[in-house]
Parts: C-alpha cells; structure tokens; sequence
C-alpha cells in the first residue's frame, strides 16, 4: 500500500520538561560557563563557577552535551565576588563580573596554553607577567543598541544575553566615564520624538583624548529639529556627531579632530569615525611598549607589520628601526596611516594596500625583505600570510592575538616551519569579559 504524503510544516518538537539537578562545578569554559558532568554528559551552566555546588536547570538538550542556568547557589567558591554592575545579570556584555578579577585573568591565560599546548603541541619557553589593565571605565569605545518598545518609548542600552532585545542602561561601569553620560540623555531625548525612534538602529562612540565620536547608524534620514538636538547633546559630551546610512558617513557636527597619544613614543594618531581602535587606552599602551620590547627593533633592520590599520605599531616601530612597511587590506585605513605618519614627520615608514589573505610574495615591499615582522591579526587569523613569511629569510615574527584558537593554528604552521614560542603574555584588554588577547614572540634560529 503507497502510504499517504503528508504535506506542511512538520509538528514543532516538544520542548523537554524542565528538569533541575545538584551538580559539581569541575572547571570554567571559554564562554565563562560552569562545566559539569552528569551521567558522563558535560553540562553547561551560565552563572556558575568551578569549585562550586549549584543547583542547575536545564534549558536544551543535545546529542554530547546539555546547556542550563544556576537557580540557586548550594556551595560558593572563594573566588566568587558580588557583580559590580547591577545588569549583570541580563547584559551580555560582561560574563565574568562574579569572578575575582586576578583569577579572571588566570583563566584566560590557562584557556590560551591549552588550545596552543593542543592544537600546536607547543609550550612557551617564557611566560611573562600578564598585562593588566583597571578594571572599570577602560573602555573609550561601544556601540550602543536602540530600539522602541511597544509602549513607543525608546531603550537605549546593550544586547541582552542570547537575545536581541536591549537592556535599558543607565551606568555601565567598564565604559568611558564620558560615555555614561549618553544613555539616559539620549533616551530622554528620542523620547521627545517617538516617530523617530525606529529609523536609528545603534550608536557607535568612540572617545580620543580630548573628544570622541557619537556615529549613528540610520535606516532613514532624520528630522532637521531632531538633529539639531542631537547635535547639543553631541556637543555636550565633546563628541562629533556623525550618520552612518548604508556605506555612507555624513558629517553633522565637528568641533576637532579625533586623535589618541602615544606619550611613550611622543606621537599622536589621528583616526575617524568608523576606524578601528583600541578599545582600551592603558592597555594599548602597554602593548605596545611590550611589542617594542620583545621584538628590539635596530636601527638598521626592516620591520614588516601587517594588518596595521592606522599606524598603532608601524610608527613606534618607526622610531626604533630604519624602515617600517605597514600593510592592510583597507584603502581607506592606509590613506590614515600615510597621514598618520605626515603628523608626525615620520619619512621611515611606509604603508600599502593588500589583501593579506592573497599571495603578496611578488609585491615589491615584500621581495625587498626584511629583519623581522608583526602581525595583528582579525579574528579569522593570519595562515594565508604566515605561509608565505616562512619561506624568507625571517628569525622574529611577533604575533598580536584576539583569538586563541586562531593563534594556536597559526602557531601549529610556525612550529612546522622550525620557529619556537620564546615569549608569550596575555593581555588584559577587556576586563570582566571573555574575550582574549596576548602576545607571543616567534623566533627562528
């Protein structure tokens, strides 16, 4: 008998009943999550630490492992402290505010060995003091979500966790004291024009050392009366205000340019809305002075730095080297870095456009060669490049992580082409969060 052909949507699976246990905390994931073992299953639970006894619910299930939430707290471990951020709880900004601040950064230095003693089967011969950064206001730059509830009132704040809702903000203390300011001032200021609301989708600020940038970003142009609000209270904040509309940023207001210092270096960079930066102005600091440690640039040696935006490490490097070639893919940001480098009479470095995930070996900076080289990497890596660096004459390559995944791969081909992990640190760039970064230094003898 032919059976019947059902036509439809298949019936939506059942949701499995709430189930809730007493687990063990054994040790810490890479997203901030307790790791637990039932019946030989790991669980995750959000909001729990190793060491600790919970009480667990689980949310979903699947084939190898279980995710869930702490309902209540049965043991504390030691390292616990009370969140100093009242939307921790809901924000998803900050996943580690609950654990002591040093051990945060323990763990991410353990989460960094682990996935390059795995992964590359490499150890570092030294592993140097962490860098460290405050833990409040650190961060000079956010993007910030709006969105109109239902009511037709606005909310200005950041993404809840696993969601896309906004979580109304009124403090957040990682920010830019500057910064603060703007979340119940810009949400009383929307409020006063609620057929507006729905046509600004975020902002972006991003603060130099005497005035940042608000950036929004539009999906429709703005009523004139409300921009000239918008432009007081850019101004009030010594902010440039900006419309970011499809690949297009048009400029409202501008009182000055948007610089940061190096005082290390006696420079100042120069950077615009949209630009990638450091986010926190300490630790780049620091890294950089370390990067310029490790890597002892000569005065007769050729230094090659790719993926350098605007200049952040081709024009320290600058002054410690006779040339310094800064590469990126990005038209625009190499145009910034040329400029960068005109401010400040640098005539030794030099910036070029290319796509680094594309063989460069036959560009003419590249065959000229050089001493030694440094790669800041996106998230994604550098194995496209590090596979053409090896095959020249190159006995240094220092390497700026955000991934550590990234960096253990990468680490893994540099090892195979006879180079060892002499030096690594990790970076305390972003505090309270998951988020990595470090440094480690690559030599060939």
């Amino acid at each position: 008998m032919r059976q019947r052909v059902r036509f439809g949507r298949p019936k939506p699976a059942k949701k499995p009943a709430l189930r809730q246990l007493t687990v063990s905390i054994e040790n810490l994931s890479h997203e901030g999550r307790g790791i637990a073992r039932v019946e030989g299953k790991t669980l995750f639970v959000s909001g729990a630490l190793p060491e600790e006894t919970v009480l667990a619910q689980i949310d979903k299930t699947h084939r190898r492992y279980d995710e869930g939430h702490m309902v209540s707290l049965e043991q504390a471990s030691a390292e616990r402290v009370e969140p100093h951020c009242p939307h921790f709880n809901n924000c998803g900004g900050c996943q580690l505010q609950h654990l002591q601040h040093d051990k945060q950064i323990e763990y991410k230095q353990q989460w960094v060995l682990d996935q390059l003693l795995r992964q590359a089967q490499t150890t570092p011969e030294l592993i140097e003091p962490p860098l460290r950064s405050p833990e409040h206001a650190y961060r000079r730059a956010a993007r910030i979500g709006i969105n109109q509830k239902q009511d037709g009132t606005a909310v200005v704040g950041f993404r809840r966790s696993n969601s896309n809702r906004i979580e109304a903000i009124e403090h957040c203390p990682v920010l830019d004291q500057r910064a603060n300011q703007l979340f119940s001032s810009l949400t009383d200021l929307l409020n006063q024009y609620p057929d507006q609301i729905k046509r600004i989708t975020h902002a972006e600020l991003a603060f130099g050392d005497e005035r940042g940038a608000l950036t929004l970003r539009i999906m429709k142009g703005l009523d004139g009366v409300l921009l000239k609000s918008l432009s007081e209270l850019s101004a009030s904040i010594n902010c440039n205000l900006y419309l970011h509309r499809g690949d297009q940023i048009e400029t409202i207001t501008e009182q000055g340019p948007l610089s940061f210092n190096l005082p290390s270096f006696g420079q100042t960079l120069e950077f615009a809305p949209g630009d990638f930066i450091q986010v926190n102005a300490a630790m780049n600091q620091s890294m950089i002075d370390r990067a310029i440690e490790w890597l002892s640039p000569q005065p007769d040696e050729r230094i090659l730095d790719l993926f350098c935006g605007l200049g952040n490490f081709t024009l320290p490097l600058a002054t410690r080297a006779a040339e310094v070639v800064g590469v990126e893919g990005s038209k625009e940001m190499v145009e910034r870095g040329k400029q960068n480098a005109a401010l400040n009479k640098q005539q030794n470095s030099h910036f070029e456009a290319a796509d680094l995930t594309q063989p460069i070996s036959q560009r003419r900076w590249f065959k000229q060669g050089f001493d030694k080289a440094l790669i800041d990497p996106p998230r994604t890596g550098a194995l496209e490049v590090i596979q053409q660096l090896v095959n020249t004459p190159l006995k240094q390559l220092l390497y700026v992580s955000c991934n550590p995944s990234a960096l253990a791969r990468d680490a893994a081909a540099l090892k195979e082409a006879g180079f060892r992990l002499q030096r690594f640190c990790v970076m305390d760039m972003f505090p309270h969060t998951t988020h990595v970064e470090s440094l480690a230094l690559f030599i060939r003898d």
